[in-house]
Order: structure tokens, then C-alpha cells, then sequence
């Protein structure tokens, strides 16, 4: 149904892939990335982060960072693949569960022809920015997250290079294993582009405010470039191509900051039109049709009132009942200070935020399912941004596009 193609990727060499790659920003603090600049000075947080790079800001920022990655790029501690590949991603976590999945380039074309569907909105403040750090430095730093249905001539291919030595295998601080195989095999080739191009649908599940960046270049780029052939990178996206049954949607965590406004009293008064609210004593995830409130000494269990529509994603509740009644959502996530928990966190991790006076409250929302994502794709139910938190996560820098 939609084209899946080798590409052409920037990867760290052998002797650094232990140190260049880092986990995404979403699961390190400022201090953890300031750390690992001084510790290490080739890893790819120094490309975007060094302090003084952090202290410039428009034009002079991208240049900058462009100078840091050609940096690297002339010191060989990335380089580009001699041929265009599909490479096999494994991420092995410490409980030695494995998420496996192909990355490979897909053509924006497939996302205007509906083969392709995001799941969450993009947020377009963070979308500008993404979109000129990229159109100026000229890369993204990782593939897209994209899920499909399970496909035994995928999961064949998988097995098959399993039993061969990686191209990388390496473990994180974390305790992660992170191995990659690369397919040049022009059988192999040709039997994963023919498998994807039969999958009923594809969905960019996580990475979404990278792609809107990467489509708007991409639609930019198609009407003012002459000669355009519909080969030059900028067709194309990088994505990380995995099984629905491979990854984990974890609950998310929002926390509202220790300066808001309102008391809680007045939160939750304005909630009780539209919620049914009872004080619970337990540190507790939620069941879908319910979300969970804490504050400091008190928690809470919110169930929606009949009015309410029960087909409504808990997300999209969240967004249309609760925050008119707090906030304006756009205000809150603009201003950067809505702390997001790791969602393979427990309940306490929300609780230990306020205690310790990084937040003032916070919701907990239970995670969707997959049926539930096609169900209001279908109906054109709009997902929030920032409503799930899923795993296996890539780490950045092991996979770069060039545009």
C-alpha cells in the first residue's frame, strides 16, 4: 500500500557507536545532557548543546550546530553508508524484552495520498522551530516512529539476520542493548519494499512535531525547487518501521506548574459539572474511563458524567473538559511548563514531582490502545499532542537523514 526504501543514512563508526548516539531529550534533564557534554566529547549532545551554542540563538544558532555535526563529519566520527540500506533495530530493555523493526525512508507523497496517518496533532510553535533548525542545518537526528500490522515476511527477514553478527552491538548506561543489522541483500531488499507495499495502513505513532517539520520543508521545497525529480532526500523521511504488537503505550503524566494560578479547591469545584469526583487514598494508574488527580496531601478520581461522550479518548476528554476549566492548553505547553513523567513510571513518580516542588498538581491519564487510535482516526476525533508515551524509544545519532 505504500512505498518502504533503502536509505542513505549518516551513522557513528564502529569505535563511537558506544558513545555518540543519546537517548532523546524527553528522558534527560538539562543537568544529565550538561554531564554528559563534559564527560564526553563525542557524543551527539555536543552538537546541539554545547553551552556556548546554547547561548545563541536564530541564524547563528544553526550555523553553528551545522559547524559542530560537519565537525564531526570531517573528525570521522560519523560517516555516510557507501549504498542506500534497510537496517533491523532491536532495543533490548532491562527486563530483556526486545522491540524489533526495520528503518528504512518513506515517501511524503504517501502521507498526502492518506497511506500514511498521524496519530497525534503536531504543536506548531514547536513545528516552526523543528522545521528551521532542520531546513538550516540540513538533518534530523533520528527516524520517525511508524507502527504496522504484524508481517511474517518481515519477521522471517528479522530471524534471518539475528543469527548473524551485527553490524552494532552495544549497551547503554541505562542497562539497554541496542543491536542493528543492515540489509543490502538485493533479495532481502526486495522482499521487505514488497511485504510493506501490501500492509493495509501505516501510522506515525511518536517523533510527530519532527515530521510536520520534515513535511512542510518537503512541501516548500517541491514548489520552489527547479528540476525537481521526486529522488532527492528532502521526498523522503526517515522511519523506524515497527509492529504494533512491539510497542508499549505507557500512561502519561502532566504536571502543572508550581506558580498556577488557581487553588485546587477552585479546580475541582469547576470540574465537578462535567466529573463525578471522589478522594482516593491510593497511589493508583487509571482505568480507561477515569483520570486521577494529585495534588500535595489529597488524590483524586475523576469519571466523566453521561453528557459526556463515552467514544471520547481519555486524552481528548482531558483537553476538551478539564483544561478550558484550568487553563488555555496552548498557553501551558508553550511556556514549557507542563512537566511530562516518564510514562513507564509508577503513580508515586507524579506524587514525587510535587513533593518535591517541581509541580503544583498533576493528572494522570490512562494510555490508549490501539483500536481505539484507528476508532477516532476514523471518526476524525483529533488526538492531543503529547498524549502518549510509548516504547522502544531510538536513540539519536545512531540514524541521521540528510536533506
Amino acid at each position: 500500500m505504500a512505498q518502504v526504501l533503502p536509505a542513505k543514512l549518516i551513522h557513528p563508526l564502529r569505535n563511537k557507536v558506544c558513545i555518540f548516539p543519546t537517548e532523546d531529550d524527553c528522558e534527560l534533564s538539562s543537568s544529565d545532557i550538561n554531564n554528559i557534554i563534559r564527560r564526553n566529547p563525542y557524543s551527539f549532545n555536543n552538537i546541539l548543546y554545547k553551552p556556548y551554542i546554547k547561548r545563541l540563538e536564530g541564524l547563528k544558532k544553526y550555523k553553528a550546530i551545522k559547524r559542530q555535526y560537519l565537525k564531526f563529519k570531517k573528525n570521522n566520527i560519523i560517516k555516510e553508508s557507501e549504498n542506500p540500506a534497510f537496517y533491523i533495530y532491536n532495543i533490548i530493555d532491562n527486563e530483556q524484552n526486545e522491540s524489533i523493526g526495520i528503518v528504512g525512508n518513506m515517501p511524503h507523497n504517501e502521507y498526502d495520498l492518506g497511506k500514511i496517518s498521524k496519530i497525534e496533532k503536531s504543536f506548531p510553535s514547536l513545528v516552526t522551530k523543528k522545521r528551521e533548525l532542520i531546513k538550516h542545518t540540513g538533518f534530523i537526528a533520528k527516524p520517525v516512529t511508524v507502527i504496522h500490522e504484524d508481517l511474517d515476511p518481515i519477521n522471517r527477514i528479522i530471524e534471518k539476520y539475528k543469527s548473524k553478527i551485527p553490524l552494532y552491538e552495544f549497551t547503554r548506561n541505562n542497562g539497554f542493548i541496542h543491536e542493528v543489522w543492515q540489509i543490502l541483500d538485493p533479495d532481502d531488499v526486495a522482499t521487505i519494499q514488497e511485504t510493506f507495499a501490501l500492509a493495509k495502513q501505516f501510522y506515525i505513532i511518536d517523533d510527530n512535531n519532527e515530521f510536520e517539520a520534515l513535511h512542510q520543508i518537503y512541501l516548500e521545497k517541491k514548489q520552489t525547487t527547479n528540476l525537481v525529480s521526486g529522488k532527492e532526500a528532502f521526498n523522503y523521511f526517515p522511519a523506524f518501521l515497527i509492529s504494533r504488537n512491539q510497542v508499549k503505550i505507557h500512561e502519561y503524566k502532566k504536571g502543572f506548574p508550581v506558580d498556577f494560578p488557581k487553588k485546587l479547591e477552585d479546580i475541582i469545584q469547576n470540574l465537578k459539572e462535567d466529573f463525578v469526583i471522589k478522594e482516593i487514598d491510593n497511589y493508583d494508574l487509571p482505568q480507561k474511563g477515569e483520570i486521577l488527580l494529585y495534588s500535595l496531601y489529597k488524590r483524586f478520581e475523576l469519571k466523566p458524567k453521561k453528557h459526556i461522550p463515552q467514544y471520547l479518548p481519555d486524552s481528548v476528554i482531558f483537553e476538551k473538559y478539564i483544561l478550558p476549566k484550568i487553563s488555555s492548553d496552548d498557553e501551558l505547553i508553550s511556556s514549557g511548563n507542563l512537566q511530562f513523567c516518564d510514562g513507564n513510571r509508577s503513580a508515586k513518580c507524579l506524587d514525587n514531582q510535587i513533593k518535591k516542588g517541581n509541580c503544583k498538581f498533576g493528572f494522570i491519564i490512562a494510555p490508549m490502545d490501539f483500536d481505539e487510535m484507528e476508532k477516532s482516526l476514523q471518526n476524525n476525533i483529533s488526538i492531543p499532542y503529547k498524549s502518549l508515551y510509548l516504547e522502544p524509544r531510538p536513540l539519536k545519532g545512531l540514524f541521521i537523514y540528510q536533506i
